[in-house]
């Protein structure tokens, strides 16, 4: 049976109440370089406390858990983290998969999700069909997504920019409520995250080789492509930090002074978890030994 939900706005913030009339937050109203939307990670905010941990996932992902923890930790661990502000229209999920990138993380989370059996609790006009997100019309499938453009899937999440719309706030309050109700759904954010970071690896492993280095300097490589403070010299600037004599610190130098506040917190992390020295990467294992 599909959830339904009622929208409640107290001032700038917007909350929700499902079938068991349980109020949660969902996000606040906020202007950003021209757009409105919502946000939900902030000092006293009133989201429901579910937060990444790697001891948690250890069983499902071995070291992997481990490896993607300090960047969790930069993108505030919040496995209900919401932003519908930006270019991006839609952000979800601890490591804020992003719905305007084709075949993306954000995509790929959401096409798990909807192979779920509860699927049709929440998005029951949606469905997979060739492997795409298509929403059911009266004329068919219409496709949200394809391998060039997912402007369709963002419209859907967000319809604009220029103000918070109930679209906007309904699709919140059901990944929110699908995220918090279904552990399943947190482990799907958690697989998709190991698997972006596997390809990094292998991405950087083509581009500048990284046979035999240790996980803490490949972290933050990972940690630089999902990030993208690297911008278009990310290669040649990863390739100098790996060729000195210090290349742990030139690899969390790499980025605009704007993200020194997150190249502090991934250092912390990485300071904090010592084990991640004492693995390094295997070319022909194509994993962490």
């Amino acid at each position: 049976m599909a959830h339904n939900f009622q929208i409640e706005r107290t001032g700038n913030n917007f909350f929700a109440r499902g079938d068991d009339n349980a109020r949660f937050f969902v996000g606040r109203r906020v202007p950003y370089g021209g757009n409105i939307g919502l946000y939900n990670i902030f000092g006293g905010s009133p989201l429901t406390p579910l937060f990444y941990a790697a001891a948690d996932y250890a069983g499902a992902q071995g070291f992997w858990a481990d490896f993607i923890e300090p960047t969790a930790i930069c993108e505030g661990r919040s496995f209900l983290t919401l932003n519908s502000y930006d270019s991006a229209a839609f952000t979800f999920g601890f490591g804020q998969f992003a719905a305007h990138v084709p075949d993306g993380d954000f995509i790929k989370m959401f096409r798990a999700l909807l192979a779920r059996p509860e699927a049709e609790d929440y998005f029951p006009h949606l469905a997979l069909s060739g492997g795409r997100i298509m929403r059911e019309e009266a004329g068919g499938l219409v496709p949200l997504e394809t391998a060039t453009s997912t402007a369709a899937m963002m419209k859907y999440l967000n319809p604009g920019l220029d103000e918070v719309e109930d679209a906007e706030v309904i699709a919140a309050a059901k990944l929110i409520h699908w995220t918090t109700a279904h552990p399943e759904a947190r482990a799907i954010q958690v697989a998709t995250m190991v698997a972006s970071y596997r390809s990094f690896m292998a991405r950087a492993d083509k581009r500048v080789g990284i046979d035999g280095r240790t996980a803490d300097q490949c972290l933050v490589i990972a940690d630089i492509l999902h990030h993208g403070r690297g911008g278009k010299m990310t290669w040649p600037l990863v390739g100098e930090a790996l060729a000195s004599t210090q290349p742990l610190a030139r690899l969390i130098a790499i980025g605009a002074p704007q993200w020194d506040g997150r190249k502090a917190t991934l250092k912390k992390a990485i300071a904090a978890r010592p084990g991640l020295a004492q693995r390094r990467w295997n070319r022909a294992a194509a994993d962490f030994v």
